[in-house]
């Protein structure tokens, strides 16, 4: 008499026996020891078109003796439990063409005794997410080279200099700045953060640095510079799906070194920090970020200053990376500038070394 159990037994073996023989990924099954019990015929198909040896990648051959000792320790630790999957991607490049696979390992489990008996080994081709990502990464590689060559040189007067410099956390950076000679005593000092970082902030930055010498050299007061930017955004940025929320925090100030004195506006941004001889101060927000609202009300302010002036203006990237609230981060900019002359190379230093949480960009500005 035929065991209904024991037929049903075979035929749900046979089913999955079949399953693991029609899936299109390469697929090895091994025990505790690395020999290898089941193949399929991907697996198979592969070694024979490729002019492998079906001795060493087959059934009865031991997986560990044909990969190197990383990848054995790896699937080691799924066989004794000490992780549940590891995924490790390799080239395997043929003679006309590269390639790229990914070796996913999971565990093989005697469900009745609750334990781990072996692993499936799948491999999958992921030749064509690869190139697409190295296609993507050498376009990021020439938008970061054009962002990098539109930065300006610093101004390297008698009476003043301004420099600046950004260390993007991502391929581009959203912290932009730049700084036009208005006439024989004005400059205009711009630092804008775009929110967000990575890509879109990047292009979105650099779409903004294209406009930012008509403004400035067409406006020059704070105010309508402000006004003009604010414009700008809701023209260009507002009307698109996706971008209702887009905003920048910013400041800009416009430096008069005939009358000593600093006119700016502070939308949002981290208060730019000064010393003129013993005396700080510092340039705080009194305005809403740049493309919030459309009809703002604009609030300029203008310090004095006197004997030899250092400011210091920064994206709250470099905060955010010291772990500092933003009244520490004032607190520890004041400190640092009181104890060196060359702030410009102090911070840039000081930015370097840090572990980046967020696109960093500072000015640094001195004038007698």
């Amino acid at each position: 008499m035929v065991d209904p159990g024991n037929v049903k037994g075979k035929c749900l073996e046979s089913i999955t026996d079949n399953i693991i023989q029609s899936m299109a990924h390469h697929i090895a099954v091994i025990d505790q020891q690395g020999d290898i019990l089941i193949v399929n015929s991907a697996w198979s198909d592969y070694t024979r078109i490729n002019g492998g040896d079906p001795e060493e990648t087959g059934v009865g051959s031991n997986y560990f003796t044909v990969s190197d000792r990383e990848t054995v320790r790896k699937i080691k630790t799924v066989l004794d439990g000490t992780t549940d999957r590891v995924v490790v991607e390799y080239p395997c490049h043929a003679p006309r063409e590269k390639r790229w696979f990914a070796m996913n390992v999971t565990p093989l489990m005697d469900f009745n005794r609750n334990n781990i008996i072996g692993a499936v080994i799948t491999h999958m081709d992921v030749t064509d997410r690869k190139l697409l990502e190295l296609r993507q990464q050498k376009d990021l590689d020439m938008a970061k080279s054009i962002q990098k060559r539109v930065v300006l040189e610093p101004i390297e007067q008698e009476n003043i200099t301004v420099k600046g410099f950004y260390l993007a956390s991502d391929q581009l950076s959203g912290d932009l700045y730049a700084w036009y000679k208005i006439s024989s005593h004005q400059y205009g000092v711009i630092l804008l953060d775009i929110m967000g970082h990575g890509v879109t902030a990047g292009m979105m930055s650099m779409a903004i640095r294209s406009m930012l010498e008509g403004i400035i050299t067409d406006e020059i007061e704070p105010g309508k510079v402000y006004l003009k930017l604010n414009e700008q955004f809701h023209k260009f940025f507002k009307s698109g799906r996706g971008y209702k929320n887009f905003f920048c925090t910013g400041i800009y100030m416009l430096i008069d070194t005939d009358e000593k004195s600093i006119s700016y506006i502070n939308a949002g941004h981290p208060g730019a920090v000064g010393l003129s001889g013993n005396e700080s101060f510092i340039l705080s927000s009194a305005n809403p970020p740049i493309g919030l609202s459309k009809e703002p009300d604009v609030k300029t302010g203008k310090v004095q200053v006197s004997e030899k002036t250092k400011l210091l203006l920064y994206t709250d990237g470099f905060t955010d990376s010291m772990n500092m609230r933003l009244s520490d981060g004032e607190s520890f900019i004041l400190q640092e500038m009181h104890l060196n002359d060359d702030i410009h190379e102090h911070f840039e230093k000081i930015v370097s070394d840090l572990n980046r949480k967020d696109d960093i960009a500072i000015v640094s500005v001195s004038f007698e």
